[in-house]
């Protein structure tokens, strides 16, 4: 364990529990979050073989929406490209959930979830790899879609945009939105980057078949942003096990 992580444990609840997270926190209402999850285990499939910066627990990832439900307004990718827009305005601040890849644990562990607590979010799904090991199948996605859960693209082989030529970009861009209209009934127009990573010539290219693209490197969203260059916080449970450390994290203050 880090440093900086350790660092963080100890100071995370002298930080919420002194009351000083709304101090030190820059956001407000004119600011909105989109969360970035990857996996959701149950306890007892956390082993060394699983990167720590890719998966929260079953249990954290409640606690984690029991915060959320009480302390921002849990929102769709649509009514957040509303907000963006200024056609849409929210009591609390507007959160956004959204997972990355597609893997199969979203539908046994997140899923439920997000059904007892009523919380939107949208998946992004690397097309080629549905039904593939440990990956969503298509059945499995179709009942999710029919439930609430909105799926978007992650390209078709999670290839690094910014290293292809336009032609493969486009290839990954068009067969991945492609195989999406075909299998679901309303997919989303949103767009992930794989790895978070674009260029200026990804970005102008994703525009063609896209409303919006969401990368990470974290921070809040305001509006005015460029739509397709919308950040996230990486949420995972190293950094976000906890009460404290989840809303130091969500308030931006580390």
């Amino acid at each position: 364990m880090s440093l900086s992580t350790l660092a963080k444990r100890f100071l995370a609840p002298v930080v919420y529990y002194g009351g000083l997270t709304e101090f030190f926190s820059p956001l407000s209402k004119d600011h909105a979050l989109v969360l970035m999850y990857h996996r959701v285990l149950d306890e007892a499939e956390v082993n060394d073989a699983v990167h720590p910066g890719m998966y929260v627990t079953r249990s954290t990832f409640e606690l984690q929406l029991q915060y959320l439900s009480k302390r921002y307004h849990v929102v769709t990718l649509q009514d957040l490209q509303e907000w963006l827009a200024g056609k849409k305005t929210f009591p609390k601040i507007p959160c956004a959930i959204t997972f990355d890849d597609g893997w199969e644990d979203n539908y046994h562990n997140a899923f439920p979830l997000l059904q007892t607590y009523r919380m939107p979010a949208t998946v992004f799904l690397i097309t080629n790899q549905m039904g593939g090991p440990g990956m969503l199948t298509w059945e499995q996605v179709r009942e999710m879609e029919e439930r609430g859960i909105s799926f978007g693209s992650h390209t078709a082989t999670h290839a690094i945009l910014p290293t292809l030529t336009p032609t493969e970009i486009r290839e990954e861009l068009a067969r991945s939105k492609e195989k999406l209209q075909k299998e679901l009934k309303h997919p989303s127009d949103w767009f992930c980057y794989p790895k978070g990573q674009f260029s200026p010539e990804v970005c102008r290219l994703a525009r063609e078949y896209y409303v919006a693209a969401l990368a990470t490197g974290g921070g809040a969203v305001s509006k005015g942003d460029d739509p397709f260059r919308i950040r996230r916080i990486g949420i995972h449970d190293d950094v976000s096990r906890t009460i404290p450390l989840l809303a130091c994290r969500l308030g931006l203050i580390f």
